[in-house]
């Protein structure tokens, strides 16, 4: 019975057939610790792919989030600002659509064309005017244009 030891030099000569199948065997372990090696590289690759994409991603959101900054810092929010909160402010066609009721004239309801009238005339205010249209405005759900507060 021949012995071998587990010296690769010592067979690298020997065409004898144990001799054959440890040198593939030795080339086979190679080859998949290389493989294993090339797989933990590329874990660690994506790895670290990812971990930067997620501090740019946090950065990104803490730079130009005020809303996460302010949170950051103990500020209480609101939170966003709704136009529903404010009122939409309508063009100046639906504005004119508008329908007023001017209290010193008995709360009589007028178009906005008329009351536009009454006040160029002096017979309102320009300030009753202008609240008359607020107020229309307001019931239809808009908010005013600056120039009617």
């Amino acid at each position: 019975m021949t012995h071998y030891d587990d010296n690769t030099n010592k067979y690298q000569t020997d065409n004898t057939p144990v001799a054959q199948a440890m040198m593939r065997a030795q080339a086979a372990q190679a080859d998949a610790d290389r493989a294993k090696q090339n797989v933990l590289a590329s874990e660690a690759a994506e790895r670290a792919k990812q971990e930067e994409i997620d501090r740019a991603v946090e950065l990104s959101m803490s730079k130009f989030n005020q809303q996460l900054a302010a949170q950051r810092l103990g500020v209480k929010t609101q939170g966003a600002i709704r136009s529903q909160d404010v009122g939409v402010i309508p063009p100046m066609a639906e504005v004119e659509k508008t329908t007023v009721r001017v209290p010193s004239l008995g709360n009589m309801e007028l178009s906005y064309s008329q009351a536009k009238d009454m006040a160029e005339v002096g017979q309102i205010t320009q300030a009753e005017f202008n609240k008359a249209v607020v107020d229309g405005l307001a019931a239809r759900g808009y908010a005013p244009p600056k120039s009617f507060r």
